[in-house]
């Protein structure tokens, strides 16, 4: 379903409008991922005005007034549409590997959510781990806060986690018998 996307500045006598087909942000209204379609120039203000640091409104019910990710860069991707239409995805940098190898916001499309977090985990940190455990991975990381998922209409989740903690769960985990190798 498409909601309308708005980005107003009284001031400067801008009021444009385009159209979103998903996003994701939390529960502080930080957006993190944004696809917008429309004409070429509304696309490119409201994409303009969200990563440097302005506020739009997603028209959905209740109506989101989101902004960027303090700290957070971002990466706009375009596709030229027929005519004077466009595309963009926003996409805050968590969703790319860093240059410490981690990618810290999980997009969920059609995976399983416990497959997709012991892949990261897996290729971000040097822990042992195998293949059967993603399932525990996945429900000690929730339960214990490390995994969440963002709101709105595509599913992100967001790991926040570091070594010495995920040692400590797996550890603890194998000398309690909940997981062996």
């Amino acid at each position: 379903m498409l909601e309308k996307v708005r980005f107003r500045d009284y001031g400067n006598g801008i009021d444009v409008e385009a159209f979103t087909d998903g996003y994701a942000h939390d529960e502080y209204s930080y957006l993190y991922l944004l696809s917008v379609a429309g004409h070429d120039s509304n696309v490119k203000a409201i994409t303009s005005a969200l990563v440097s640091g302005r506020s739009i409104e997603i028209m959905s019910e209740p109506v989101i007034e989101a902004v960027a990710s303090y700290g957070r860069k971002y990466r706009i991707m375009s596709n030229r549409l027929p005519g004077t239409l466009l595309h963009q995805v926003v996409a805050s940098e968590g969703f790319f590997k860093s240059s410490d190898g981690l990618a810290n916001l999980l997009y969920v499309e059609k995976e399983d959510p416990a497959r997709l977090v012991y892949e990261a985990v897996r290729s971000s940190y040097p822990v042992p781990i195998i293949p059967e455990w993603s399932d525990w991975l996945y429900k000690r990381l929730r339960k214990e806060g490390h995994v969440h998922e963002l709101r709105g209409t595509k599913k992100v989740l967001a790991l926040t986690l570091d070594e010495d903690v995920l040692d400590s769960l797996i550890s603890e985990a194998v000398s309690n018998g909940e997981i062996s190798f």
